[in-house]
């Protein structure tokens, strides 16, 4: 360290004295933090580097300072390029699921096939649930959601009151929400 550079000052507060020391500083700083990253973030890194001693300056001993800075460069870049990785292979992942993604829905909306064979099996799950209702309730939610009647033709055709009809048919919505709720389409 120059011998015009007094720490002492510099843990006092001193802001001509910090700027001296950022000056001689700066460039051994930035040729160690170019060797792991790119200029701009090595610029970044190190003011956080100066920015850190700054506000702990009380705690640093004049013989250990060059070494604090030259450290904390160094694990700043090395955090920074751990960072980088995981953000790449975050992208990396969201980019191959948005692939997926826009792969399945573009077979699906092409290929009747497959969506005749997706609308079959969506039946026959709907019907697996539904036969597990009461017989009564079974028949009304059919009646009405299958074979599109009203609540006054189903009442007639089961022979029992519209307000019986709707209670059937809200009990069989409740049940089969519940026992439909991991199913995406629904």
């Amino acid at each position: 360290m120059p011998l015009s550079i007094d720490v002492e000052k510099i843990r006092q507060g001193d802001p001509q004295v910090f700027r001296d020391f950022f000056i001689f500083f700066y460039p051994k700083l930035m040729a160690l933090a170019c060797r792991f990253v790119d200029e701009q973030v090595a610029g970044d890194v190190v003011h956080d580097v100066f920015i850190s001693y700054w506000e702990r300056k009380q705690t640093f001993e004049a013989e250990n300072i060059r070494s604090f800075l030259y450290k904390c460069v160094q694990n700043n870049c090395l955090n920074y390029l751990k960072h980088q990785t995981v953000v790449e292979e975050y992208a990396s992942r969201v980019r191959l699921a948005e692939e997926r993604i826009a792969f399945l829905e573009c077979m699906t909306d092409r290929n009747e096939v497959f969506s005749q064979v997706a609308a079959k099996d969506l039946r026959h799950v709907i019907e697996v649930s539904i036969q597990k209702l009461p017989p009564k309730c079974a028949q009304a939610f059919r009646l009405c959601y299958l074979h599109d009647m009203s609540h006054k033709e189903i009442a007639q055709i089961m022979q029992i009151s519209s307000r019986t009809v709707e209670g059937h048919i809200r009990q069989a919505i409740l049940f089969l929400r519940k026992d439909l709720r991991d199913i995406k389409v629904l």
